[in-house]
């Protein structure tokens, strides 16, 4: 299947939303069930109720992709912005990582905070990571959802579709410096699909070996917009996150 038919696909069977309200519980549900229950990375002791949240939540944006059929949340991201108001409020990669920055300039301490922000929390519900056959996982039984054959082909679009949401938002906000926390594999898939980030840490076992990376916002727009597919996806996240961020700023 060629690209655009495939992005026209993903575009029928998920929506981009704004997470607020009972949105944003079900995205510290989600990532309950994939950082504690999945993959371990955070204990569930340390999140009651089954919600997997912290300190950055209140201040941070957050992209909903949500499965039309089921009605399932099935991934999520947020936009965290640096507080230009509090200049010595960390982001969560500095807070968690900062020892580990090497490179001369693209630091966000060194950049203008106001436009500075860090993209994190990214997480797709692993009934929407396997393959149709592997019904049950520890999360529930994916047949048990009634997801369509059909729909299974996009799912492989997921992260990509998410760090779309975010590049989307990170515009929305006004925020040009893109930080990131990722596995370096994550980071040459996203620089195959246009979305060219520049390691400016060190490897770290941070929940798996991750290491902090940056983008310009500008970049990788211009980049995304070569590929009829990203851009697509692109568009269709800033079409339908900016309608819950403009209802929310001029509410």
């Amino acid at each position: 299947m060629s690209d655009a038919p495939l992005a026209e696909a993903f575009e029928a069977y998920f929506d981009y939303s704004l997470a607020r309200g009972d949105e944003q519980e079900e995205i510290h549900r989600l990532r309950y069930d994939v950082y504690c229950r999945e993959f371990g990375f955070e204990r569930e002791e340390d999140c009651p109720g089954g919600l997997e949240q912290d300190e950055f939540d209140a201040l941070s944006w957050h992209g909903l992709l949500r499965h039309r059929g089921t009605g399932r949340a099935a991934g999520c991201v947020r936009v965290v912005p640096a507080d230009a108001g509090a200049p010595g409020a960390a982001l969560p990669i500095e807070k968690h990582c900062g020892e580990s920055f090497f490179h001369p300039e693209l630091r966000p301490d060194l950049l203008e905070r106001e436009h500075v922000c860090e993209v994190s929390r990214l997480a797709v519900h692993g009934v929407f990571r396997r393959r149709r056959g592997e019904s049950k996982t520890p999360l529930g039984d994916v047949d048990g959802l009634e997801i369509p054959a059909e729909h299974y082909r996009t799912f492989p679009l997921m992260a990509v579709s998410l760090f779309m949401a975010a590049t989307a938002l990170t515009g929305l906000t006004g925020k040009h410096h893109v930080f990131a926390m990722m596995e370096p594999r994550l980071a040459r898939l996203l620089s195959r699909s246009g979305l060219v980030f520049v390691q400016v840490g060190d490897v770290l076992d941070y929940h798996g070996l991750r290491a902090a990376f940056y983008i310009h916002r500008d970049n990788a727009v211009r980049e995304l917009k070569q590929s009829a597919m990203l851009n697509r996806l692109y568009q269709r996240a800033l079409e339908q996150l900016g309608e819950g961020f403009y209802a929310t700023t001029t509410a």
